[in-house]
Formats: C-alpha cells, structure tokens, sequence
C-alpha cells in the first residue's frame, strides 16, 4: 500500500513540475512573441498529460 502511494504522489508532483514549466514558457512566448516557447509548452503539456494518466493509474 505505501509503496502505491509512493508512486502516486510521485506522479502527482511530476504532473505539476511540468505544467508549471508549460506554463512559463507560455508566458515567455507571450512577453517576446516567439513561437518556440509555444511549441516548447505544447510538449511539456504532452509529458504533464502522461504523468497525470500514470498517477491516476497508480492511484491508491
């Protein structure tokens, strides 16, 4: 039961990590209007997305 636990708080702060660094490059990409902070931020919501699937599953 811990170690499920483990993994699922591990997926939860993962999930969060990436969608706060999603959303500061969205934020660069709208103070420099660049377009490759965007497409840096579309990625990282694909990982966030991931992790956020995985945590579900490992859900306790």
């Amino acid at each position: 039961m811990v170690l499920s636990r483990r993994h699922f708080f591990f997926w939860v702060v993962l999930t969060a990590v990436f969608t706060a660094a999603s959303a500061t490059n969205i934020a660069l990409a709208v103070t420099y209007s660049e377009l490759w902070p965007v497409w840096a931020a579309l990625a990282l919501l694909v990982v966030a997305g991931g992790c956020a699937r995985a945590a579900v599953h490992a859900r306790p």
